[in-house]
């Protein structure tokens, strides 16, 4: 037995030197960006911009491994690679700066589009110009990948077993943090360097009956007829549009956007089946051509709703993905001996195109919204001389509809690209320039609350106890140190001592008292969030972290807490 464990660790160790030797740059940045998340997770203050380095680090890996199998194909002189390095630092330097400023929407959409170009430019790139294997190759990293972070998975149960089992016999007060240093080890590094070293290398070829069996029955025999049936679903619908004439809805988008997508996926996958398989030519035949008029109902559904609110970054994206599926199916319908290769190259393009330059998602979105707002404040008297002029009489649905695009640029972009905003405009303006304050729909109006941003200690000599407490309406928890025992289920914060209650607090009734004293301020101070109090056996902080709730009809409701409660036990 043991020899046989030697055995098995020097295959592995062999193969994990042979994928370092093959991929040193991919697998040293793994490396580092491991190094930086397990600091974070033992840092008592976590600085942002180690996150975005961390992210930038990672986004280096399929950048690097593009490169590498590059260099592959093309062979030649040294130089070339060392030129080409020295530009992909340069280009991971100016996306820190440029493209990665913090961590809002725009930043981590745009992140995975690019993380998402690199990865299917790292697949493509040795096909590029071959006709023969490319499906089998992507579906061989498919299963080596699975099979890798499966068995990554069963490794990690095992070590944090070991550890669990350490902890609790021998009382080691090993941190909680370990655990999750050992998952960013075991995934973000064993992971990746496994996984490398079975990629083929450049010109691996692939016979027909290389298909694996389990994927020809999963893919003829469930997949296939699964696609048939959601088809012959989508087709009813669609002759109910014609007789009814009422128009898809939104929704509709989305579930058609993902099923051609999917089918794209299955086309692509069972491609190396089509001259042997009677089943496989009819789908690949016909089912492009059928996928065809279902698209339109995609775009039909998207022009609705963007004449109705305009263009947003989900609309976007769901339109380019709609179109990119339709060149697809054209692809598949149209030519008959299929490189698939481009399909692939096809959709790294459409996600680096999406979210850079003029053309963006972004770009467009903040254009069709600030249309939209001058139209709305056109349409009520609002705007003279480029000046917003206050009126409190305009219809409900129009105050409804600026304050979406008011949020929309407060939370994803910058109100300062809302164009006829004052400068500095903030929302606790929001009635003193538009005569109304932010106004919701049937889901009513949502108000928040949170500390200000400025980092800053806080005195617990005077505490015994420190816990921090995430409580929504569906939470519950209950910690226990000795006799003493901190118990939530909402809204009530207990605190019992040898079974006995020494303090009971309705938590949503200290954050509404907040709100009361505050309302229409966001941001807050240290003393606005905290509660004090002290009886004969216990004195309790409650420090709010943030506080979001709505208000319906008159009726106010906690929806969110975050808090620090400290105890004191007399």
């Amino acid at each position: 037995m043991l020899e046989r464990i030697l055995r098995t660790a020097k295959r592995v160790a062999v193969r994990l030197a042979a994928s370092l030797k093959r991929f040193p740059e991919p697998l040293a940045l793994a490396f580092v960006t491991v190094l930086i998340l397990i600091y974070l997770n033992h840092a008592a203050s976590r600085p942002d911009y180690l996150m975005r380095v961390a992210m930038t680090l990672a986004l280096g890996i399929p950048l690097t491994l593009s490169l590498r199998v590059l260099w592959e194909r093309g062979g030649g002189r040294k130089v070339l690679p060392v030129l080409a390095y020295g530009l992909a630092a340069l280009f991971l330097l100016a996306y820190y700066h440029l493209l990665l400023p913090d961590e809002n929407m725009v930043s981590m959409t745009r992140y995975i589009a690019f993380n998402l170009a690199f990865y299917l430019l790292f697949l493509a790139i040795p096909y590029w110009g071959r006709r023969e294997g490319f499906e089998m190759y992507v579906l061989d990293l498919g299963i080596a990948f699975a099979a890798t972070y499966f068995y990554s998975l069963v490794l990690f149960m095992g070590l944090a077993a070991i550890l669990y089992t350490i902890n609790t016999l021998f009382s080691a007060g090993i941190p909680g943090e370990v655990y999750l240093d050992i998952w960013l080890i075991v995934v973000g590094i064993f992971a990746p360097a496994y996984f490398l070293a079975g990629v083929p290398a450049y010109g691996a070829e692939y016979e027909s009956g290389d298909y694996p069996q389990f994927l020809q029955i999963l893919f003829l025999y469930i997949v296939m007829p699964l696609l048939a049936v959601y088809t012959a679903i989508l087709y009813l619908y669609f002759f109910q549009i014609i007789i009814t004439r009422h128009w898809p809805a939104g929704i509709v988008s989305h579930l058609v956007l993902w099923y051609s997508l999917v089918s794209t996926g299955v086309i692509f996958a069972i491609y190396p089946l089509k001259e042997r398989n009677r089943w496989v030519q009819l789908f690949i035949g016909y089912f492009p051509k059928l996928i065809l008029p279902l698209l339109l109902m995609l775009f039909v559904a998207m022009g609705i709703r963007i004449r109705a609110y305009g263009v947003t970054e989900n609309r976007y994206l769901v339109l380019a993905g709609g179109l990119w599926s339709t060149g697809t199916m054209l692809y598949f319908a149209l030519k008959k001996d299929n490189r698939n290769v481009i399909v692939v190259l096809s959709a790294a393009l459409v996600a680096l195109l999406v979210v850079t330059g003029p053309w963006s998602a972004y770009a467009v979105s903040k254009y069709s919204q600030n249309k939209e707002f001058k139209e709305l404040l056109l349409k009520n008297d609002m705007l003279v001389a480029g000046q917003i002029v206050p009126s409190s009489t305009i219809p409900q649905a129009d105050k409804e509809r600026i304050t979406s695009i008011i949020n929309y640029f407060h939370y994803d972009h910058s109100l300062a690209d809302l164009k006829f905003l004052p400068p500095g405009f903030t929302l606790e303006q929001m009635e003193e320039v538009f005569g109304f304050d932010l106004t919701y729909g049937s889901w009513g109006q949502y108000f928040r609350h949170h500390l200000d941003g400025e980092p800053r200690l806080l005195a617990v000599a005077d505490y015994d106890y420190y816990l921090p407490l995430f409580a929504g309406w569906h939470d519950g928890m209950e910690v226990k140190e000795g006799e003493l025992a901190i118990s939530y289920t909402y809204p009530v914060l207990k605190i019992e001592r040898e079974g006995q209650t020494i303090y009971e607090r309705d938590l949503e009734e200290v954050a509404l008292g907040i709100h009361a004293a505050h309302e229409g301020e966001v941001v807050l101070d240290k003393e606005d969030m905290a509660l004090v109090e002290e009886n004969e056996q216990v004195r309790v902080m409650l420090l709010f972290q943030h506080i979001d709730g709505r208000e319906e009809e008159g009726l106010l409701q906690i929806e969110w807490m975050e808090l620090a409660v400290l105890v004191k036990v007399f």
